[in-house]
C-alpha cells in the first residue's frame, strides 16, 4: 500500500498532553477549522533507494470535515482507499470486494494518518507530542515535522508540509529512515469553507 494515503484521517486513541503551538501556525490553524469539505489532484512519487527507481501514481483526493477522506487512485492501478475514524476500506478495481482494516493494528501509518488527520481537523496540538515542529517559512508557510519518539522515528525520518499563501496544502514530503521518501504534490483545490 502507498504510504499517501497515510496522510489523513485517523484517530488512535493514543493522546498525549497538549502543547502550545508556534504563533506562526494561528492562521493555519483559522484556515483549517473553518474548511468543510475539500477535494484536490494529486501526484506521488515513491523514490526507493533500493531500486534507485521512481513509482508514480496521480488521483484525487475527497476530504469531508468529520474524518471522511476518499483516496482515489487512477488506472493502471485504480484503487479507491474510505479512510472513516480507525477504518480503512480499501476497493481495487477489478475486486469483487472490498477489504476493510483496522489502522490501529499499524501504528506506523496510523501515526501518520493522525498527522494528517490533525492538520485537516485543524488540531495542530495533537501533533506536539509526537513530533517536533518547526516553521522553516512563514509565507508561503513551510512546516517540518520531526518524530519525538523512538518508536515513531523507526518509520518516519520526517515530514515537511508546504502551503501557499491561502493555506491550502501544495506538497508533502515523507522522509523514511531506509532513505525511501514519497512526496505528494497537490493541485486543482476545491474547496468549500464555513463563514467566519
Amino acid at each position: 500500500m502507498d504510504l499517501l494515503p497515510v496522510l489523513l484521517p485517523v484517530l488512535l486513541g493514543l493522546t498525549p498532553a497538549k502543547q502550545s503551538l508556534p504563533a506562526d501556525l494561528t492562521p493555519l490553524r483559522e484556515s483549517l477549522q473553518r474548511t468543510v469539505t475539500l477535494s484536490a489532484r494529486f501526484q506521488q512519487t515513491k523514490h526507493l533507494k533500493a531500486l534507485q527507481d521512481q513509482l508514480v501514481t496521480t488521483g484525487q483526493l475527497h476530504y469531508r470535515k468529520g474524518g471522511r477522506l476518499l483516496w482515489h487512485t487512477d488506472p493502471p492501478s485504480e484503487s479507491d482507499l474510505v479512510l472513516e475514524g480507525t477504518t480503512a476500506t480499501l476497493k481495487v478495481a477489478g475486486m469483487s470486494s472490498a477489504q476493510a482494516f483496522d489502522l490501529s493494528s499499524e501504528p506506523g501509518m496510523g501515526k501518520v494518518f493522525e498527522t494528517l488527520r490533525a492538520v485537516l481537523e485543524a488540531d495542530l496540538e495533537r501533533l506536539t507530542p509526537l513530533f517536533e515542529l518547526r516553521i522553516i517559512r512563514a509565507r508561503p508557510l513551510g512546516v517540518s515535522l520531526k518524530p519525538r519518539t523512538e518508536a515513531l522515528a523507526r518509520v518516519l525520518q520526517a515530514i515537511q508540509l508546504d502551503f501557499d499563501g491561502q493555506y491550502r496544502l501544495l506538497h508533502v514530503s515523507l522522509r523514511e529512515p531506509d532513505g525511501d521518501r514519497t512526496d505528494i504534490a497537490f493541485r486543482d483545490h476545491v474547496i468549500e469553507k464555513a463563514g467566519r
